[in-house]
């Protein structure tokens, strides 16, 4: 058990540093194993790599022995935001590439009893728009960041040879920013928020196989509710002293929820050497009702959000075509939560579609996976909110490439 910690120890050195991710609908995130994401992420029944310990915990009772898997997804989004008979310069994304890792390990104790252990992102968000300085939106939002990395250690505990129960605990970190302007007279104000903060959260699981060809598989996850602290710092984009609207850097706090979820899917294995998932994944973005921002100097900025419940749904399938080879593919519905009358430029989504192909390789005690993913979004209109700043406009061409690539090894 002690060489196991050791390996697991330096394996997070290797991957903590670079947590940097980019948001599904909403700011949920579910890139979490390029096996999973070449078949649409539909892998809540199936749980039988360990990946599992972050999408069902109770299947990694199919797992014998002493597993590892690191991975990561990067995500290639663009979109923009024109405007309609509005002067300034429409919002284009910047061409970022945002990159989120995972790391997981699974032990079997004994005939009925695993750990597992994940290093992974819930949530994240990237909002970038090219020349912050002169984009029309920049009064609602020019830049907005959410990274964040869970470490949850679960304990699963085969109950009978068809049913098996998980629970878990959750550690969230997670770092917030946000970039934002203010006109006067005499130029512009540019704020820059950057905050950061910890979270608790429980997690239970439940997986059942009754048969061969099929199994089911329930996963859920508690609200975390972020408290974070930081600071705001200012700056004046013109020829003029900050002095003159008694503005000064200071620091401040707010909060950030993760979302409570829900996922449900069912696997069937109709021939032997293909299988087919569905599942849907609930969640309770109704959570996020404002976000509040306290600065030490007693001022307070709030922006309502309102954002309501939504459904993900996720169909996969895999094909062996050669003991040591598979073949993926997979196709994702993801409702947006934000509602029209309460839409801003900081989140500029709206309901998406994925598709996603994938392939798998595996030797002896090894296995690499590799996936790719299309994400393209519906088109979203803005009315005019003058008191939030936000203009009459359209985002449009919202797309996003995705490639995953995920190593496994079997102790």
């Amino acid at each position: 058990m002690y060489k196991s910690m050791i390996r697991l120890l330096a394996a997070l050195l290797v991957v903590v540093g670079v947590a940097d991710v980019c948001g599904a609908s909403g700011y949920a995130i579910y890139e979490w194993g390029a096996r999973g994401n070449g078949m649409g992420g539909a892998v809540i029944g199936r749980a039988d790599d360990p990946s599992a310990v972050v999408s069902n915990p109770a299947g990694i009772t199919q797992l014998p022995g002493e597993r590892f898997q690191t991975g990561a997804t990067v995500v290639m989004p663009t979109a923009d935001v024109n405007l309609n008979g509005a002067g300034g310069r429409p919002g284009r994304a910047e061409h970022n590439i945002w990159t989120m890792p995972s790391l997981y390990y699974t032990r079997q104790m004994s005939d009925n009893y695993w750990f597992g252990f994940a290093m992974y992102s819930r949530v994240g968000l990237g909002t970038d728009y090219q020349d912050q300085d002169n984009w029309a939106g920049r009064y609602n939002c020019s830049y907005a960041g959410i990274k964040e990395v869970s470490f949850n250690p679960n304990l699963a505990m085969k109950l009978t040879d068809e049913l098996s129960v998980a629970m878990g605990a959750e550690l969230a970190y997670l770092q917030f920013e946000y970039n934002i302007y203010t006109p006067t007279p005499d130029g512009d104000i540019r704020q820059e928020i950057d905050a950061d903060g910890l979270g608790y959260g429980i997690n239970l699981a439940v997986h059942y196989k009754p048969t061969d060809w099929v199994a089911f598989g329930a996963a859920w996850r508690s609200e975390i509710q972020l408290t974070v602290y930081g600071d705001a710092d200012f700056s004046a984009k013109g020829p003029f002293a900050l002095s003159k609207y008694n503005v000064k850097d200071q620091g401040l706090d707010g909060t950030e929820p993760l979302p409570e979820s829900l996922a449900l899917g069912v696997v069937f294995y109709p021939f032997e050497k293909f299988s087919i998932e569905v599942d849907g994944i609930w969640t309770k973005w109704s959570a996020y009702k404002e976000l509040v921002i306290n600065y030490d100097d007693g001022s307070k900025a709030t922006s309502t959000k309102n954002w309501h419940n939504t459904w993900r749904f996720q169909v996969g399938a895999e094909y062996n075509l050669t003991p040591n080879f598979d073949l993926r593919c997979g196709y994702v519905y993801d409702q947006s939560p934000i509602n029209d009358e309460y839409e801003d430029y900081a989140v500029p989504g709206n309901d998406r579609q994925i598709v996603t192909l994938g392939a798998g390789y595996h030797w002896g005690d090894w296995t690499v996976d590799g996936s790719y993913g299309y994400l393209w979004m519906k088109d979203r209109h803005y009315e005019a909110r003058p008191d939030d700043h936000i203009l009459d406009s359209d985002m449009e061409n919202g797309q996003a490439h995705m490639v995953g690539l995920s190593v496994g090894y079997r102790f």
